[in-house]
């Protein structure tokens, strides 16, 4: 299971950087947050492991992978180590 997050992050980078070539997708702050709510996803998908994040993962796979084909711009996708990085510093606020 955890070879599969290192394999869903280089398919959407991937599909992203198509999309960028084709001058498909949209630009704004709208999907900065959209990215930043992947990220999120993502990494707390990643940091629950087998207990909630096996009903998590597939619903980040999808989000990474949608918005990787309509918002493939790299100010748009740099929402996604933001919010990885919120999640990480709100789980080392709790501990």
């Amino acid at each position: 299971m955890i070879v599969l997050y290192p394999i869903v992050l280089a398919g959407a980078l991937y599909l992203a950087w198509k999309s960028a070539q084709r001058g498909l997708g949209a630009r704004g702050w709208m999907w900065f947050g959209a990215w930043l709510a992947a990220g999120a996803l993502f990494t707390f998908s990643l940091l629950t492991g087998f207990s909630i994040g096996l009903y998590l993962f597939p619903a980040a796979a999808f989000a990474m992978f949608w918005l990787a084909g309509h918002a493939p711009h790299l100010r748009e996708i740099a929402g996604f180590p933001v919010g990885a990085l919120l999640i990480v510093l709100g789980v080392l606020l709790l501990i």
